[in-house]
């Protein structure tokens, strides 16, 4: 009996809690992302002004929303942020990307073999380039 007592009070007082800061860090994420695009759309204004007036308010019940939703919101988060590591981490090089490297490498190679007085050794002892 104490023991499904302390396990209700603990859901009850669990679920509000995680709601809100869930909700507090939603709102930040969202502030600052609103923000950020007023500044881009209307820079003639102050963007955090102009979100006072006028994006507060949607930017206060999408965080609630998503408060609401945390077992669902914060996994789903969390799987997003590690999906999107593993995704962007190091894509493949495109051709020109690989050419462009290869470039700026050989550009290097020259550059120190021309500071260091070897270019014309190192192409004696070596051959000639490809």
């Amino acid at each position: 009996m104490l023991v499904s007592l302390l396990a209700l009070s603990l859901c009850l007082l669990g679920y509000p809690t995680a709601a809100l800061v869930t909700a507090r860090v939603a709102y930040g994420i969202e502030r600052t992302r609103v923000i950020e695009l007023e500044h881009d759309w209307h820079a003639d204004e102050d963007p955090v002004e102009r979100f006072r007036q006028q994006g507060r308010s949607a930017t206060a019940l999408t965080a609630f929303l998503y408060g609401m939703a945390w077992p669902v919101v914060v996994p789903a988060y969390f799987f997003y942020r590690c999906a999107a590591l593993v995704i962007m981490e190091r894509p493949p090089l495109a051709p020109c990307e690989r050419a462009a490297r290869a470039e700026r490498l050989d550009a290097r190679i020259r550059e120190l073999e021309d500071s260091l007085g070897l270019r014309g050794r190192a192409l004696d002892e070596n051959g000639p380039r490809p």
